[in-house]
């Protein structure tokens, strides 16, 4: 036998073997990928990290991890950062509307999305709140517990802290894009009971708040609010989060760390794939796999899905609801004898029960609410945004009413037990999720995305980390153990 001969030999045999041992696995139970991956593919196709959606959680993550020394990440985004796609879709013909205007909607626009600024509307709006998004403290103590209560306050005041932090070190005009002008809960009569006893709660856990009585409120906002009692917050702010997601991304790119990938087609599945030893060189490790909607496939060592509403698989169905979440901006002008909202910016305001809250910033009144509508249906936008106008002019009867008026819509995430979700849902999983904002995420998810290089394995979480890090879990609803350890090898370390 010649030497080609010989070789084909060889690798007749080899081949052969492979197929004997991917058998022996199949008749076990393992799912594996087939030899048709190449170890040579393996070794040049596969990111570090692949971190799927740009918003400001997304975006976040890069920014840790690139900060923690990862490189070669990939982001994608399927619109723009912290704005989502904007193009508009249509209702399927045959669907039931209110309103022949609702059969064109944007469904995918992003949580983070903001006004355009100027006429437009006011674009540093995006409140950073230390408190959970519950009516009273004690609901959220049945689900976990007072210490879960302390914990909570805790993760928001460092998501908080990170947030400014980091939002002064990136943004190009931080005193325009992010004001800590904090925050007052706000309640009229019937309630002033109950707002009572939950400032007495948030003062025996060491929340840093004042209780503001009539006098105060009213000097706040006029008598015509009806507005009684308050507790403020001095340490919240809020921020143009869509342009802080995008500068997050420009510092990741300027350390040399991430690729981002914009108007991409949606995610359609990820995976962990579990390769054995079928097929691979030895010492190959589990990966994650993309699929897009488009037919392409990407691999990571490690994927991060912070996709918001956009994105449910199997381990988040049950547990994430894509809801809507709306935005009205009225016009503001000066209050006159009756009093009102201090101009051109005011502190963050909120309902006692968060049905409504609210601000003026640049001498417009941004208002939301109307949130918990199924983000699965159509948005009715023209309704519920001119539901939130006529709020505000019955609040605030010196704003100009029948005024136009600005108007938008996005799309946000909401838990079973409004919590965010993060983590890798099994210890072999390759697959890292950060979602759930409900609608008052701003500070919880961006502690969330400071673990990134923790919950990748790419350094230890540390003591005062974890806490906040089994609060927010994906294991809780699983009776797993609930803190992801996957913990890179040396050998991959120093590859980075």
């Amino acid at each position: 036998m010649g030497g080609g001969d010989k070789f084909r030999g060889r690798a007749y045999k080899r081949q052969h073997e492979l197929r004997k041992r991917e058998r022996r696995a199949d008749q076990h139970g393992v799912v594996r990928e087939r030899s048709r991956v190449s170890a040579i593919a393996m070794a040049t196709d596969v990111y570090e990290v692949i971190v799927v959606g740009a918003g400001t959680t997304g975006a976040a993550a890069v920014y840790h991890l690139a900060d923690a020394g990862v490189k070669n990440i990939l982001c994608l985004e399927m619109g723009t950062p912290g704005k989502g796609r904007s193009t508009a879709g249509h209702v399927p013909g045959g669907a039931p509307l209110i309103a022949g205007e609702e059969s064109t909607f944007e469904p995918e626009n992003s949580g983070s999305a903001v006004f355009e600024g100027g006429p437009y509307g006011p674009s540093a709006i995006k409140m950073i709140v230390t408190l959970p998004p519950y009516l009273m403290l004690d609901g959220f103590a049945e689900h976990h517990g007072w210490d879960g209560v302390k914990a909570y306050l805790d993760l928001a005041k460092r998501g908080l802290r990170i947030e400014l932090q980091l939002a002064s070190k990136v943004l190009p005009r931080p005193k325009e894009q992010v004001k800590q002008l904090g925050s007052l809960m706000v309640c009229e009569a019937d309630k002033v009971e109950r707002l009572r006893r939950e400032f007495d709660y948030l003062r025996r856990l060491g929340c840093d708040c004042e209780w503001w009585d009539k006098d105060r409120v009213v000097d706040a906002h006029g008598e015509a609010a009806s507005f009684v009692a308050g507790i403020w917050f001095p340490g919240d702010a809020r921020i143009d989060s869509a342009s802080y997601a995008r500068a997050l991304l420009d510092a990741a790119s300027k350390m040399g760390a991430v690729k981002l990938k914009e108007n991409c087609a949606p995610m359609k599945s990820v995976t962990t794939i579990h390769v054995g030893h079928a097929g691979h060189a030895k010492g190959a490790e589990d990966y994650a796999e993309i699929r897009l909607e488009d037919g392409q496939v990407l691999r990571a060592k490690r994927a991060i899905v912070a996709t918001g509403a956009m994105y449910i698989d199997e381990h988040l169905a049950g547990l994430l609801t894509p809801r809507y979440s709306y935005l009205t901006a009225l016009p503001h002008r000066e209050a006159g004898p009756v009093g009102g909202m201090a101009a051109p910016d005011s502190p963050n305001f909120f309902t006692f029960g968060f049905s409504h809250d609210w601000c003026v910033e640049d001498d417009f009144v941004r208002i939301s609410g109307e949130d918990h509508f199924s983000g699965l249906k159509s948005p009715k936008a023209t309704e519920r945004c001119g539901n939130l106008a006529k709020w505000g002019w019955h609040k605030y009867p010196y704003l100009e009413f029948g005024a136009t008026y600005p108007q938008k819509y996005g799309l946000y995430s909401e838990t079973a037990d409004l919590m965010p979700l993060a983590g890798m849902p099994t210890a072999s999983s390759r697959v890292c999720y950060m979602v759930g904002c409900n609608a008052w995420g701003q500070a919880s998810l961006s502690f969330v995305a400071s673990l990134a290089p923790a919950l990748l394995g790419y350094r230890e979480l540390l003591p005062p980390e974890e806490p906040g890090a089994k609060l927010c879990s994906i294991r809780r609803f699983t009776g797993k153990a609930v803190v992801a350890s996957a913990r890179v090898s040396h050998s991959t370390q120093s590859k980075l």
